[in-house]
């Protein structure tokens, strides 16, 4: 898909996000808006310390049980946003479409996004 395809299908899933009360609904739509930009960073090559691609060749027992977690792969998409103007792209629609009060400019939004990957910043693994 291209960045305007991937857009487009976002702001789909945001309105129907916006139009549900149960959070075990809204939580799903925003897996799927997540899931489109992760396909879209691994359809590009791109590989933070050979997270997620090259992690997934090796074998399992090098990893915890939990290694692909949700968290990681938050991890990943954050670092990207701050590297890669393709990604920050999508998840600013992504985050502006979904939750439109959150940040009022894009540069709020990776300026956040950079305090969190940070050291000591809110995740505490690595990728």
């Amino acid at each position: 898909m291209t960045p305007e395809e991937i857009k487009l299908k976002i702001t789909e899933l945001a309105s129907k996000h916006q139009e549900t009360d149960d959070n075990g609904d809204a939580e799903l739509f925003e897996i799927d808006a997540e899931g489109l930009i992760i396909t879209y960073c691994e359809g590009k090559g791109y590989l933070i310390n050979g997270f997620p691609t090259e992690k997934k060749k090796m074998p399992e027992e090098d990893f915890e049980e939990d290694y692909f977690s949700h968290d990681r792969y938050q991890l990943y998409l954050d670092t990207l946003t701050c590297e890669k103007d393709d990604v920050a792209d999508l998840t600013w629609h992504y985050t502006s479409t979904f939750w439109p009060d959150t940040f009022d400019t894009k540069s709020d939004f990776i300026e956040s996004t950079r305090e969190s990957i940070k050291p000591g910043g809110y995740y505490e693994i690595e990728l």
